[in-house]
This record gives structure tokens, C-alpha cells and sequence, in this order.
């Protein structure tokens, strides 16, 4: 096909029609102003020389998978239409007898960058149709450029029947957007049907009373798989069959009603997955990747969702490993049976196991299952070296954040020195972090840099903690500040509004620097911290507190709508510089109640019980509702309280245990007796895993007037 869409003359026995609109005439609008196309071979007949419903017969029935209406005997010479790879079907609701309409939205690389989405109507006019691909494109441009800073939005066409309103396109496009970014071909016989919230940038479903109809008219196409969004009603029609087993799907009439997420970011693995047809693996690591990023990363992302998401990427056994060394029923350490290299295993792409791994390595990191965490890491481990680094961004990525996630795995395993291995994970670090202050970086190298530096900074503060030196706390200090005059246009400008990361930015590394104060402070006298009513000399922090405003101090906003990680700093600005009024104390008890009512685990979730040790310091009047604060500290203790000899004790694995026995703690020095008389801190069990973590604890605890001055996180 050139340039101008004429027709195209392979050679002089073969005519290629490459567009209805260059076969006599026919036009998209017309195409699909058909109920189905047997209506093609009524057209055909009554003009025989329209010779383009041949074509077009034949381009759909690729497309669909289906049986073309004309013998391939008749006009062999004529090709099929050229439809673009990334087309995908439209749906449409119409009064029409019979009811129902389909149509298209076909995307292509764009032909020169441009700032937004090129959409040409190539059938009848759709009211607002451009603006909402706009909007959809913008958002999905958000994620993609993650991994890809340079890529250009594509080039729509939409292609309807009669002319229209409304936004149930908005799915289609987005799968089509994906589809062209990734330069990935569309599945047969795929459509899609959803629309799009301006206000939460999310798809979101259609009215059920329109599904009727588009359902009927996909059943005449012979379309097989409709993509719709999670939560679409099905009321008032008939024959839809609810989904009957796991991974499985509603029906209608055999055909499948796949849900997508709302969360455009989720769009991309989902696409490449289930809609494209044959991706390449640069594809799916490349899909993957973003997932990583914008999804696995969120904390609303259950862990149970993951590992979902990652199963297609691991061999099945590695579930069953895992489940054998963090079960308790291998606790004694020691070397472990490896099923299977995995240089055997020639279905599985090195870089997308890794990859996958690695993901839930971190999910599980970040849900306190650190034992888990560290035999994902393992598994992720054993497919390094075994083919190239991808290039850029992602190869950015498992070079360099993998070491610092290797290294808080250790830290959250009791590790804070390697004892002199040159292979352990902080000499590891080490090096990575060498290697970048010695070249000439990139800026996602240099937001590497800050992170890997985060890291050193936290294994030396908690060394520093645990010892009680503040040589060590002061190399973590300035480990933290080694890169602050970037810290804006890395962190704000480059991850937060650049990249949409929305767990990196400016905010989140002042909420790490004022840990760094917390401990100074703590550090003045570790005994006195153990008393709730003691305060620090303000005089002695002063040099601290005038390097920098912190956000706290800089935005105006309300506390209501703080996350938990910075409602976490919020309390402890307000502690380091004495000045938390009664409102503003109960705004923020009102804030740790909603966090803790809103989590979905027994055990509140970190950094809930910290937040509400530190309200109990800041509440010296004793205006809080403080039996709701002990309750979150008691849930916690008794999340690790013990187990049964019959089940296995996960929680031994993980760093939450240590943070338990200051839970324990705070509740003691606040006066709280314990149930039946026991002392809380005799209720949390010092069984754990491994031998570091355990070594680590006993270390924490052993002096309990020490034990908040030493406590991690």
C-alpha cells in the first residue's frame, strides 16, 4: 500500500485492493452499515463489477477467523483488504433491525513525532470521538515511556457505521494503542467495548441495557473473544454463562467476555498476553517490565494478583520450592535441592523468569515476607548470565536495582555487614554504586545512583542503630544527601512527573531523610527514648533541620489524604520539631484509624504500628482515642504471638516479628498491662529465620531500655 492509500498491482494477474475506499467506491461506513457479511455477497451480486466486497470478504474472514462468504475459486486474483496489524473491532448499540453494529480502531507508528495522537475518521463522524482517544493515549503514553522516553504516540482510525456519541471506543483504542507502541498484530476475531472516566483516568464498563445489542451483532460477525472492563453488569440478558472454573471466563453463546482492569497501567501485560498475536519476547519483556513498574509496585496491588500476573513467566515448580523452604518445613538452612536447572527448561525466556521472580521477590519484601522474598531473589539469581542485558531502561533496571534490592533483603534478614565475602550483597552494592560514581551516566543511571545510595544509607543507619554509633549514622547521612542537588530534576521532574513512578519522587526521599533526624535524635540519649514523654535537644538538630524544608513544611494540603509512608514522617517532623497543635494531632489519629479499618490483613501493615508509637509520643495531653492506638499495636503483637505445631509459621520469616517485640515495647512504657498478667513483650515468640535474623533480634532486645533506639524502620 502507498502512501495515498490507492490500489497496488503486485503484477499483472494479481490485483492487491488495499483499501475499500480505492474499490469502486466502497467505503468504510458502508462496510459496516452491513449486519454481517453474508450482506457482501448480496452486494456483490447486485453490482458485479463491486469487486472490493470480495476483498473485503476475505480481509475479515482472516481477521475473524471465520469462512469467507465467496468460493477462493471466484477472482482468485484479488487479495484481501490491508488492515492495519493493530485493528482491533468496535461494538456498537443500534435500533436497527436486526440490532448492533461492529466497527474498527486500527493504530499505526506514527509517521514523525508529535506531541498527541493523530485520529482520522474513515467511516462516519463520532462526536468527541478524538478527544477521547486523546485522553486514553495521553495516559497510556504516561506508562509506556517508562521504559521507552522516546516513543510517539500512534495514528488512529476510527471506522463506524452512522454517526455517533458516547466513549465505549475508549477500550478499543487503548488496546489498539498498546497493540501499536509494542508493533504487535492483533489477535483474530478480537473486540472490545468500554469506556473511559475522565475525572479517575480509568476505563470503566458500558451500560448493560447497550450490551445486548453489540453482543447480537458480534454473534453475526462471528467475533469470538469481546474484551470488556472488570465490573460489567450483564443485567437483562439472557444465556450469559458466569465464569466456571479458575482463569476461566462469562459466555455468550461461546463467545468469551474477557474482563481487563480499569487501571489503564495494567493494559500493557494484559494485551500482550492475551490480545496479541505471537509477541515477541522483547515484547513481553518489555510488557513485563511496566507491569513491574506501574502495577506489582502499588501498594493497592495484593500479592495474591502477582503472582497471578508473573505465572506465565515461571516454570510451576518454583511455587512448590518456595512453599517447602518457607514453611517451616525446612527451617534448618543449609544447602537446598534445586529442581531442574533451568538452562533445561527451553520454554522459559532467562530474562522473563528473572524478571518475574525478581517482581515477587520485591512484592513479598514489601508485604514483611522476607524469607519468602529471599528464595524468590534466589530463583531470580539463577537466571542471570544466561543470555544478554536487555538494552536501556530495563537493562538499567536488573543491572543496577536488583543489587539494591538484594542488599534490603539482607538487611531485612539480619544482614548489616557481609564479614568480608566479596560476593555479598553490600559489597555488591559497593561496586554497582562505584561503577556509577566513575562513568558519565545517563539520567535513568543517575536515579539508579540515588537509589542504590538510599540503600547503603539504610544498611549503615541501622548498623549505626543497632551499635549505637553515630560514625555510622552520620556515612548513611551523607549516603542519603550524596546526590541532593538532583534531587529535583531526578526525583520530581525525571520519575515523578516524567515517568509517573508514583513510588519514587521528592516527598518520599525527605520522608528517608527524616528517619535520619528520628535516629540522631534517638541517639542523644538511647535510654531516655525509651520514654515516651522524652523530647530531644532541638539545639543539637538545628544544624539538621536548617539543610532543607521538607514537604511537610513547603505544601499546603490536608492530612486526610496522606498515605501511610507519609503520614509516617508527617508524625515524625512534628515530634523532631515540638509543634503538633491538638487539631492537627487529631486529624492525624483520625488518619491512622481509616489506614488501619481499611487494611485488609490481620496484622496491620507496616508502617501502621510505627506511625502509631509515635502518635502515642506526640499525644501528651492525651487527647487521642489511645485504646484504638493500643489496639493497633496489639494486633501486631499478636500476628506473632506463636503458632500451632500443626501449621507452619510463616511469620518467622520476616522482619515484622522484630518490629512485633517494639509493638510489645511501646505498649510497656505506655502502662498498658498485658492479658492475664503476661508482660506483652514475653506474647511475641523469638522464633525465626534464618540464623541471621535470629542473631539480629536477640540483639535488638536484649536490653529492653535500648530496644527503640535499635529497632529498624
Amino acid at each position: 500500500m502507498n502512501d495515498h492509500g490507492s490500489v497496488t498491482h503486485a503484477d499483472q494477474t494479481t490485483t492487491v485492493v488495499d483499501s475499500p475506499d480505492a474499490a469502486r467506491g466502497i467505503s468504510w461506513q458502508q462496510v459496516y452499515e452491513c449486519a454481517s457479511p453474508a450482506v457482501f455477497r448480496d452486494r456483490h451480486h447486485d453490482r458485479p463489477e463491486a469487486r472490493g466486497w470480495i476483498a473485503l470478504d476475505r480481509a475479515f474472514a482472516e481477521r475473524i477467523g471465520s469462512t469467507p462468504v465467496f468460493a477462493p475459486e471466484l477472482h482468485p486474483e484479488i487479495g484481501a483488504v490491508s488492515l492495519a496489524d493493530a485493528t482491533v473491532f468496535l461494538l456498537a448499540a443500534t435500533r436497527t433491525d436486526p440490532p448492533g453494529r461492529i466497527g474498527h480502531v486500527a493504530a499505526r507508528g506514527a509517521s514523525r513525532f508529535s506531541g498527541h495522537a493523530k485520529v482520522r475518521m474513515s467511516g462516519a463522524p463520532l462526536h468527541a470521538g478524538e478527544e477521547v482517544v486523546q485522553r486514553v493515549v495521553d495516559r497510556l503514553m504516561e506508562v509506556h515511556r517508562v521504559l521507552a522516553p522516546e516513543a510517539a504516540p500512534p495514528e488512529f482510525e476510527i471506522a463506524i457505521p452512522r454517526e455517533g456519541v458516547g466513549d465505549s471506543h475508549a477500550l478499543a483504542a487503548g488496546i489498539a494503542c498498546v497493540l501499536a507502541l509494542f508493533g504487535c498484530r492483533c489477535r483474530a476475531s478480537t473486540a472490545a467495548t468500554g469506556g473511559y472516566d475522565v475525572d479517575s483516568g480509568s476505563f470503566k464498563p458500558v451500560p448493560a441495557e447497550t450490551l445486548a445489542a453489540k453482543l447480537a451483532a458480534a454473534e453475526r460477525w462471528g467475533l469470538r473473544r469481546i474484551m470488556i472492563v472488570e465490573g460489567q453488569a450483564f443485567d437483562s440478558i439472557p444465556e450469559v454463562l458466569p465464569a466456571s472454573a479458575a482463569g476461566a471466563c462469562p459466555t455468550w453463546r461461546g463467545i468469551e467476555l474477557q474482563a481487563l482492569p480499569a487501571d489503564p497501567a495494567a493494559l500493557p501485560i494484559r494485551v500482550v498476553e492475551e490480545i496479541a498475536a505471537a509477541p515477541r519476547v522483547e515484547v513481553l519483556r518489555q510488557a513485563l517490565g511496566l507491569y513491574d513498574r506501574h502495577v506489582a509496585r502499588n501498594l493497592a496491588t495484593t500479592l495474591e494478583a502477582v503472582h497471578d500476573a508473573t505465572a506465565p513467566f515461571l516454570p510451576v515448580r518454583f511455587d512448590a520450592e518456595v512453599e517447602r523452604r518457607c514453611g517451616g518445613i525446612d527451617a534448618g538452612g543449609g544447602d537446598h535441592e534445586v529442581l531442574d536447572p533451568p538452562g533445561e527448561d527451553g520454554r522459559v525466556d532467562s530474562i522473563l523468569a528473572l524478571m518475574a521472580a525478581d517482581i515477587r521477590s520485591r512484592k513479598n519484601l514489601h508485604a514483611g515476607r522476607s524469607e519468602e522474598a529471599s528464595v524468590w531473589f534466589e530463583i531470580a539469581n539463577r537466571y542471570r548470565g544466561l543470555d544478554d542485558l536487555p538494552d536501556g531502561v530495563l537493562g538499567d533496571h536488573l543491572l543496577y536495582e536488583q543489587a539494591a534490592h538484594r542488599a534490603v533483603i539482607a538487611i531485612d534478614q539480619g544482614v548489616l555487614t557481609d564479614d568480608g565475602d566479596e560476593t555479598g550483597p553490600h559489597a555488591v552494592l559497593g561496586r554497582r554504586l562505584a561503577d556509577l560514581d566513575d562513568r558519565w551516566c545517563t539520567t535513568n543511571q543517575s536515579m539508579q545512583r540515588i537509589f542504590l545510595a538510599n540503600t547503603r544509607a539504610r544498611q549503615r543507619l541501622y548498623l549505626g542503630r543497632l551499635e549505637l554509633d553515630v560514625v555510622s549514622c552520620e556515612a548513611a547521612l551523607g549516603d542519603c544527601l550524596a546526590h541532593e542537588s538532583r534531587w529535583t530534576s531526578l526525583l520530581e521532574t525525571y520519575a515523578g512527573r516524567r515517568l509517573r513512578l508514583g513510588n519514587t519522587n521528592l516527598r518520599r526521599q525527605e520522608n528517608f531523610w527524616i528517619e535520619h533526624l528520628v535516629t540522631f535524635a534517638s541517639l542523644q540519649d538511647p535510654r531516655a527514648f525509651d520514654r515516651l514523654s522524652w523530647r530531644p535537644d532541638q539545639g543539637r538538630l538545628e544544624g539538621l533541620f536548617s539543610a532543607r524544608t521538607p514537604w511537610m513544611e513547603r505544601e499546603s494540603g490536608g492530612i486526610a489524604d496522606l498515605g501511610s509512608y507519609d503520614l509516617l514522617a508527617w508524625v515524625q517532623w512534628r515530634w523532631l520539631r515540638g509543634d503538633a497543635g491538638s487539631d492537627m494531632l487529631r486529624a492525624a489519629g483520625d488518619r491512622l484509624f481509616e489506614l488501619a479499618s481499611a487494611a485488609r490483613d490481620e496484622e496491620p501493615p507496616h508502617p501502621l504500628p510505627a506511625i502509631a508509637g509515635w502518635m502515642l509520643r506526640l499525644d501528651g495531653d492525651a487527647i487521642l482515642d489511645r485504646a484504638s492506638i493500643h489496639q493497633i499495636l496489639i494486633a501486631a503483637i499478636d500476628a506473632h504471638s506463636g503458632s500451632s505445631d500443626t501449621s507452619p509459621d510463616r511469620g518467622a520469616g520476616s522482619i515484622q516479628r522484630v518490629l512485633a517485640h517494639r509493638s510489645a515495647r511501646l505498649l510497656e512504657v505506655d502502662g498498658i498491662p498485658g492479658t492475664a498478667g503476661e508482660a506483652w513483650s514475653k506474647r511475641v515468640s523469638t522464633v525465626v529465620r534464618p540464623d541471621s535474623l535470629g542473631r539480629y533480634l536477640h540483639r535488638v532486645i536484649e536490653d529492653p531500655r535500648l530496644l527503640l533506639a535499635r529497632c529498624p524502620y
